[in-house]
């Protein structure tokens, strides 16, 4: 995936945004509202919601989430510095329903009457059907916002979409004018599809807007006649001369009240349809390419397919190139490819587009209009100056003209230092997700304080590029903020030079055309970049849709012999994308706790470096083929696919299910299918709706389908049993559940074909049998069954085998056959029998181990919900906030500059009143010198403000995060098995990010409205007191609106986020599962899925914004309402108020009508952005903390020995859960070898937990050379002792940083431990002949090191390792976490030995480097494989949280009827094993 941060849209509401709170006022939905503001285009970028990030990460990794929510970071850089979606996310209905209060104990009047009750279903909105009025004033919004007032709205209080803006009826109509229009050569297709598909409601809007632009210049025109009128009055009472009627002053006032009426509700509607039309272009986008995405070849994702020639094709790739060109210095750093040049449509990019290029489009769509009616306001603007000020207009006008278009410049530079900022931010994140991933890992070696220090360093850099950057944007907001007044200045001065006196009339009248021209000049420009970047979108979501599509690669004839024919078929992968690592069949390619790389392109282990594709690393290579296959499957047979690690198997199954690109031959389905892939793709929904699949339900069937998969006894431990959620908040299922369900699934289908990759490998050895009995040669058996699989002790049940080798055929026969006559397969059976035998008996034990720990707990309801603020933020946390920025006067130093700015504004209108009534006699020079003083301090005061803010802000944000992830990071395990990693990762990216880019710019922006409209109020009330009259009761009706406004608008958009969130986990679910979905053949079933869900968002998307504009038009009028107070004042009082003051107080209250509007969204900004420093303050001074790292000073050399003792140990992973060990005693001597094993759920895992220290004993000690672990320091503790994980974790770094993160050890002690573990052949060391244990180090290291450079596939100290280590295989990795245990050279090594991954090559190798690399240490070693523990010392059988046997491994064997004999005699260890065992040992 191209980087994406950098994809985002340009930093609107950063840069560009409209410095001016004014006109902020106009554009700026609130963030209550949705996404609103531009700022919250990340929103998209992965709905801030973790279930969604969980489900996109799902997505991306395959995996089982709990334990691995693989960040692909550049799923994370969705979610980046333009977020500010409030970061609610549990979809639990907030509050309960509040009790009802008789009338005469609620004060408020507006909580008397019922409370309503919730409906039982939702109701079409009653938009549909309401009257004119009704929709002119968007009363239809009242009953629910009366609801919402008196209770927490709940789901089904949001009304369902009109149905004419429903997604479905939209989308098949823009989809057939698509096709139509490309069909008829259309250069441009997907946008007039748009245009055709919105037409009226689009150009409705534009009307309203073009109404609105005239009335809005007309009105500062009609205040000249009003103060003339007052001017008039004033001079002839001072010259006694006729007054003029004082009809015609009142005529004026209602005139001007009338047009602001009519202006405010023309913008109210035009922003409504603008935005609901881009919302509906939105839905319908994401339906398109949802459907496209399910049609779309192999070969278009992989980027070989050219796009088609047609003009719109054409089109779209010119646009891509210019694309590519631009993003040096343009808003979208992805530089996306043409198709055809290896870029291809990854998940990945298809997911970008879905979620942030749709966001562009629905951004655009707006305000479009501004674009054509700005400037035809600036030129009637321009216009009026001219008959007002003559030609001295122009000397301001062209201050504006010049000024603008350099502050677009400067803005533009900000892109590139955002871009720089994406980068670091992306690296923090980054590292902050792989440390969340492996938390356990990292504390076993007592590494937090190394990630701190690398955190707190990019931390640093970051806070600091982004405080240059907020500086050089403040500078740039206080210079463009100030522009209209320096423009006014210029006027002036140029009219009073050339026409020696400044009329009031004139003057005034003009300040207030000036200050309307601040809204388009500030919007214009952010307008352009929205619609060119949405230009840019559609023409990719264009490129998207002409991609190729696939055809399907199989004959479908029922009437056929067999179920399945193939004749000389070859098949092939695609090339992989450009290091895009892209997903195969269903899985990903790099799925990492799979047991084996998903194989399309299996690494190979380093042995058998000779195979097609040697390189370990992820070079460009030649993709995986099959070829020549021929072979036919009857309609009732059972086939096994069997064959090495790469050799075809998974693509054999793929080829069948219609996932491989045919390029030769044929392939006849007899039979309709059903696909069982080797990474479970599970859906997040109920487990029945995972087995049904969109099938009937049956409920006889259903049953057999559960029994036969051994899914009753883990439906009987979820708390809902099968209507229990899969994925979403973290009730994730194991590895084993996953893949049981994939088969029921399969089964549940009741398909002729059924094709299922390896399903048997992630399930217990004894469930494994059940299933193959009662499911597969069960219920299946009159079916047509493939079986691709490494369990070799099937073989010998099924008709036949397919024995793939290097994507080739190498036989097809019966097992009897085979064992015959071909030798190749005699030893491929003998080399594993035994072996396969025993791992089937013992792999898994510890995942399903932790599966049971885990289903105790879950019957608890596992995982906690998110502790969420339903009100509004308390104080202390803005007092937390303060004080973290520095000290707590820092606020008294900001309201400060904020006073003084507010004033300078204020006296620099004062003095251009005391100048055109001449109050002072100065000279001409006197004035206009005083005059353009006050506007340079203004300026000059207000960047100080707002500097001054950032600057504590930021210090604030970075003091915060400090605290949260050094706490974090303290927290017990039990945190992090309750606490979805989404959900931390989370507060980490998206809520540091608001603090650090969002809540400054909310914070300036609401203390400077508030000061404007304070400094005005003061100023008005100054003159004319009966101001204050009106402005009470208008003040308590303000404030009725917007509580009002508040508590509905929080709990839609709340409700939005997490409908949001369903859709992006249909989205991402289906994307990941297209290779089922389709071999299923369930297409239309899902895209309907997904359409409801777009439906279900839309609606309270849609809400938000008619929630909004029922706010705007309530709070214009009373802004009207004030204009009119204000107008009627003037014409009453006209005899005694000077018209130069009359003037100034007009057209600055001409001005605050939209700030008032403004205010209140960004009071709900503000709550937004503290609601983020809430979460993090929660983090950083609520978490529980682990016991202190340092507490009494031990020696250097301690443990010496390695003696451990157990004493009558307990434990417990939590309260109030049962104990995993009890009462465990244990006598281990220094330099001893301890095998562990018993069965699942043993305790084995438990006993390295309590070593570790990872949980605290809930009884008894342990001591370590007689010293209490207990009373030691945790980092002491556990930096002194070494661990080989069960799941190796790498780092993203290089082999180096893996092995040594703290730099303490030479290169020759990691050489050696390379060389040790085997990653590094001895051999490699050509000439240096050094022994295997390195006798002559020095020239080894040396060769090896210059073997490496020569040869790229060895792995060298600079090896790069990808994050996850995902280009080193499974093996390798193993390999990897010993020779880290090798290097920290600890006197005790535990092993939760995860040889289950590797072949049986690797893992002698593993064997005999533990043997002799740890000679004279103490090891436990707990064992999945029987065989490797045989030669131990002594064996400790564990049953139940206690020792059930204990002592040297023959004597256990000897006990007839014993658990570990009969573990034996399941894995074929006869007695003589131990004889030959002891024997090693004793040599």
């Amino acid at each position: 995936m191209a980087d994406s941060s950098s994809s985002s849209p340009p930093e609107k509401g950063k840069g560009t945004t409209l410095p001016d709170p004014q006109a902020q006022a106009y554009t700026q939905p609130s963030p209550d509202e949705p996404v609103s503001e531009e700022k919250d285009v990340a929103e998209a970028k992965l709905s801030t919601s973790k279930e969604s990030f969980n489900a996109i990460e799902k997505v991306e990794s395959g995996t089982d989430l709990e334990e691995n929510f693989v960040g692909k970071r550049n799923e994370l850089n969705r979610m980046k510095s333009y977020a500010t979606a409030t970061s609610v996310t549990s979809a639990a209905p907030t509050g309960n329903i509040p009790v009802q209060k008789p009338w005469y104990k609620q004060p408020n009047p507006l909580r008397w009457g019922k409370i309503p009750k919730v409906p039982d279903e939702r109701v079409v909105c009653p938009e549909y059907k309401a009257g004119f009025f009704g929709k002119l004033a968007f009363s239809w919004m009242g009953p629910l916002m009366t609801t919402g007032y008196k209770r927490p709205l709940q789901l089904n209080d949001i009304y369902a979409v009109n149905p004419n803006r429903a997604v479905e009826p939209m989308t098949d109509r823009m989809s057939e004018s698509f096709k139509r229009r490309t069909a008829n050569g259309d250069k441009y297709p997907l946008l007039w599809a748009m245009h055709e598909t919105f037409a009226f409601e689009f150009w409705f809007g534009g009307m309203c807007q073009l109404v609105a632009t005239v009335l809005q210049v007309m009105s500062p025109f009609v205040l000249r006649y009003l103060i003339q009128f007052a001017a008039d009055a004033y001079f002839a009472t001072v010259s006694n001369a006729p007054a003029p009627d004082i009809g015609k002053g009142l005529g004026l006032v209602f005139g001007v009240t009338i047009m602001q009426i009519i202006q405010s509700l023309c913008i109210n509607h035009f922003i409504y349809r603008g935005m609901v039309i881009g919302g509906m272009a939105r839905a319908s986008l994401i339906s398109l390419i949802y459907e496209k995405s399910m049609v779309l070849s192999g070969r278009a994702r992989a980027g070989g397919a050219e796009l088609p020639d047609i003009p719109a094709a054409k089109s779209a790739e010119k646009e891509a190139k210019k694309e590519a060109k631009r993003s040096k210095k343009g808003p979208m750093g992805k530089k996306d490819g043409v198709a055809g040049d290896g870029e291809g449509w990854g998940n990945g990019k298809i997911i970008n587009l879905m979620s942030v290029d749709t966001y562009r489009v629905d951004q655009a769509c707006g305000l479009f209009h501004m674009i054509w009616t700005a400037p035809l306001s600036l030129l009637i603007t321009l216009a009026l100056l001219i008959v007002n000020l003559t030609y001295s207009a122009l000397a301001g006008f062209a201050l504006l003209v010049v000024g603008m278009p350099l502050l677009t410049r400067a803005i533009k530079s900000l892109f590139i230092r955002r871009k720089a900022i994406n980068k670091i931010t992306d690296q923090r994140v980054g590292l902050t997700q792989e440390i969340l991933q492996s938390v356990r890992f990292v504390k076993f070696f007592g590494w937090e304080g190394s990630f701190l220090k690398r955190l707190e360093e990019f931390r640093s850099r970051e806070i600091k590029a982004i405080q240059i950057l907020l500086a050089i944007r403040n500078g740039i907001m206080a210079i463009s903020i100030s522009l209209p007044i320096f423009a006014s200045m210029l006027a002036f001065i140029t009219y009073s030079l050339t026409n020696g006196s400044l009329p009031p009339a004139e003057v005034f009248s003009s300040l207030a055309l000036f200050n309307g021209l601040r809204m388009p000049l500030n919007l214009l420009p952010m307008v352009i970049g929205q619609v060119t970047d949405a230009w840019s979108s559609i023409s990719r979501i264009q490129e998207l849709l002409l991609a190729e599509e696939r055809e399907d690669e199989a004959e479908f004839d029922p009437d056929a012999k067999h179920a399945i024919e193939m004749r000389n078929a070859s098949f092939t992968w695609e090339r992989t994308p450009t290091q895009d690592n892209e997903a195969t069949i269903g899985g990903d390619r790099k799925a990492p706790k799979q047991v084996k790389s998903s194989k399309k392109e299996a690494k190979p282990e380093p042995e058998q470096a000779d195979s097609e594709a040697a390189s370990t690393l992820v070079e460009e290579r030649e993709p995986f083929k099959l070829q020549d296959l021929t072979f036919e499957v009857g309609r009732n047979e059972l086939v096994a696919v069997i064959g090495t690690v790469g050799s075809g198997k998974t693509s054999l199954l793929a080829a069948l299910a219609g996932d491989m690109r045919r390029t030769s031959g044929e392939v006849i389905l007899g039979a309709s299918r059903a696909f069982c892939p080797q990474y479970a793709w599970i859906q997040n929904t109920t487990v029945k709706e995972n087995i049904l699949f969109g099938k009937e339900m049956d409920k006889k069937w259903y049953s057999d389908v559960i029994k036969a998969c051994a899914l009753q006894a883990d439906l009987d431990m979820l708390p809902n049993h099968d209507l229990t959620e899969i994925g979403e908040r973290g009730i994730t299922i194991s590895g084993g559940q996953k893949q049981r369900l994939n088969i029921a699934r399969a089964i549940y289908f009741d398909a002729d074909i059924v094709l299922m990759d390896d399903p048997l490998s992630a399930v217990d050895a004894h469930v494994g049998r059940h299933i193959f009995d009662n499911a597969i040669c069960g219920l299946l058996k009159d079916k047509c069954r493939i079986l691709a699989t490494h369990q070799l002790w099937v073989l010998n049940r099924c008709d036949r085998i397919i024995w793939m080798e290097g994507g080739k055929i190498q036989a097809v026969d019966t097992f009897y056959n085979l064992m015959q006559n071909s030798a190749g397969f005699r030893t491929l059976m003998e080399t594993t029998a035994v072996e396969e035998h025993q791992e089937v008996g013992e792999a898994e034990k510890v995942p399903e181990e932790e599966e049971k720990s885990k289903k105790k707990k879950k019957s608890k309801g596992l995982m906690q919900a998110e502790e969420r603020a339903v009100a509004s933020v308390p104080w202390a946390v803005y007092s937390s906030y303060i004080k973290a920025s520095g000290s707590i006067f820092n606020i008294a130093v900001i309201l400060l500059f904020l006073v003084l700015s507010q004033g300078a504004n204020i006296m620099t209108s004062l003095w251009l009143s005391f100048w055109t009534s001449s109050k002072y006699n100065l000279s001409m020079g006197a004035y206009i010198g005083i005059y353009s003083g006050l506007g340079a301090l203004q300026a000059l005061l207000m960047f100080t403000f707002m500097v001054a803010l950032s600057i504590y802000g930021t210090t604030a944000s970075k003091v915060m995060l400090r605290k949260a992830i050094g706490r974090v990071l303290r927290a017990p395990m039990s945190f992090f098995d309750t606490t979805p990693l989404g959900r931390i990762t989370n507060r980490f990216s998206r809520d540091v990010d608001v603090m650090d880019n969002n809540l400054t710019d909310a914070l300036r922006m609401y203390l400077f409205s508030i000061g404007s409209i304070i400094s005005v109020f003061i100023l008005i009330v100054a003159y004319f007191y009966f101001f204050v009259v009106a402005l009470v009761p208008l003040f308590v009706l303000f404030l009725f609106a917007t509580g009002y406004y508040r508590s509905s608008a929080r709990e839609v958009k709340r409700l939005e986020s997490i409908l949001r969130s369903t859709v992006f986990a249909k989205f991402g679910e289906g994307l990941s599962g297209v290779a089922s979905i389709r071999a299923y053949g369930l297409k239309e079933h899902f895209i309907a899925d997904l359409r409801k869900a777009v439906d279900d968002m839309d609606s309270a998307y849609f809400l938000t914004y008619s929630n909004q504009r029922w706010l705007s038009v309530r709070l214009d009028m009373i802004g009207n309402l004030l204009v009119f107070t204000t107008g009627i004042l003037v014409v009453t009082s006209r005899f005694s108020v000077s018209p130069s003051v009359a003037g100034l107080v007009l057209s600055y209250i001409l001005g605050i009508v939209q700030m008032i509007q403004f205010t209140v969204r960004q009071l709900a900004e503000v709550e937004n952005g503290m609601n983020a420093v809430e979460r993090l303050l929660y983090y950083g001074t609520q978490l529980e903390e682990e016991a202190p790292i340092r507490t009494i000073d031990i020696r250097e050399s301690w443990p010496e020995k390695g003696e451990i003792i157990f004493d009558n140990v307990e434990m417990r992973y939590r309260d109030g859960l049962p104990l995993v060990l009890s009462g465990l005693n244990m006598h281990i001597k220094g330099g001893e070898r301890i095998g562990i094993v018993g069965r699942t759920g043993a305790g084995k895992s438990s006993i390295m937990s309590t070593l570790f220290r990872l949980v605290e004993l809930s009884g008894g000690r342990i001591t370590i050379d007689g010293l209490d672990i207990s009373t030691v320091g945790l980092h002491d503790l556990r930096s002194r002792l070494a661990i080989i994980p069960q799941d190796p974790t790498l780092f993203r770094g290089t082999v180096r940083s893996n092995l040594d993160p703290f730099g303490e050890h030479t290169d020759l002690e990691l050489w050696s431990a390379l060389r040790q573990s085997g990653l590094v052949a001895s051999e490699s060391v050509e000439s240096g002949g050094s022994g295997s244990n390195g006798e002559e180090p020095n020239e080894g290291a040396v060769v090896t090191a210059a073997a490496a450079a020569r040869d790229p596939n060895r792995i060298h100290l600079d090896s790069v390792v990808e994050e996850d280590g995902s280009n080193f295989s499974m093996g390798q990795r193993q390999l990897m976490a010993l020779a880290r245990a090798l290097v920290r050279g600890s006197q005790i090594i535990v092993c939760d030995e995860a040889t289950s991954s590797v072949d049986m090559e690797t893992d002698d190798k593993i064997q005999a480097t533990i043997a002799n690399g740890f000679k004279g240490k103490t090891l436990l070693c707990i064992a999945h494989r029987l065989r490797t523990i045989i030669g131990y010392d002594r064996i400790c059988v564990m049953d139940k949280g206690r020792i059930a046997e204990m002592g040297r491994p023959l004597e256990l064997w000897r006990i007839e009827g014993g658990i570990f004999r009969g573990m034996c005699d399941r894995s074929g260890i006869r007695g003589e094993d131990f004889v030959s065992g002891e024997g090693d040992k004793e040599e």
